[in-house]
Parts: structure tokens; C-alpha cells; sequence
């Protein structure tokens, strides 16, 4: 678990840019993005440009820290998972899937930390270990 008071300015940008470019690789829309980083309402979906570029990190808060290790592990987990074709990610998150109730698992996911956490633990069986 990251320490938020140890955590310098240049370590969340390089943590919102990580996020950007999984979440692009992903294929999600702004509004998904937003929805799965749990970003401030306020926060519009057309300003994430700035964050994609650099110009700004996340203001990360225990929550966001939380859902930015989750994100983090499932793309790991489909990177083991599989290892020959990335970009199957993209459209395995958007598939149906038996054993979430035929719900895709990005619907899951944009559910909130209950729905990350499954697919997460779905993928990687050791997560669930910690619980």
C-alpha cells in the first residue's frame, strides 16, 4: 500500500500517466475513465487531455490510491494472462464472461471497488490470498 504523505509530486504524475495510457490501451471513453479512476464529479471528462499530456497529475486521495493499485493489478494479471496478445485486454474487458453472470467485466469493474476487486481476483487468484 502507497504512503500518500511519502508520495512526491513526480511519483503521482508518473502514476496518472501510467493510468492514462493502460485506461487508452483499454479503450475506454472519458467517462469510463473518469468513473473507474473515482475522479471528483467536478472533474469533466474533456479535460483529461491534460492528464494524458502531462500537464497534470491526480490529486490522489486513499480512495483513488486504492482503485489506481486495482487498475494497475488487472492489467498486470491480463498482461500474464495474455502475454502474446495486449491487445486482447481491450476486448476481453468488454466481453461477457460466465463466471461474472455473463456481465462484461468492465461493468463490473465501473460498479465500484467490489466489482475491480472480483475481476482482480479472477484474474489473479493470489489476490484474494491478502482478504
Amino acid at each position: 500500500m502507497v504512503d500518500l504523505e511519502k508520495i512526491t509530486d513526480q511519483q503521482k504524475n508518473q502514476l496518472t500517466l501510467k493510468l492514462m495510457q493502460i485506461l487508452e490501451d483499454w479503450k475506454l471513453d472519458d467517462q469510463d475513465q473518469v468513473a473507474l479512476l473515482g475522479l471528483s464529479k467536478s472533474l469533466k471528462p474533456r479535460h483529461l487531455y491534460l492528464y494524458r499530456r502531462g500537464d497534470k497529475f491526480f490529486d490522489f486521495d486513499q480512495s483513488s490510491i486504492n482503485r489506481s493499485e486495482m487498475i494497475l493489478g488487472i492489467h498486470e494479471s491480463l498482461g500474464t494472462t495474455y502475454p502474446t496478445n495486449r491487445a486482447y485486454a481491450a476486448i476481453w474487458l468488454k466481453r461477457p464472461v460466465k463466471k461474472f453472470k455473463h456481465k462484461a467485466p468492465l461493468e463490473l469493474m465501473l460498479s465500484g471497488d467490489t466489482g475491480m476487486k472480483r475481476v482482480w481476483y479472477f484474474l489473479d487468484c493470489t489476490q484474494s490470498w491478502h482478504e
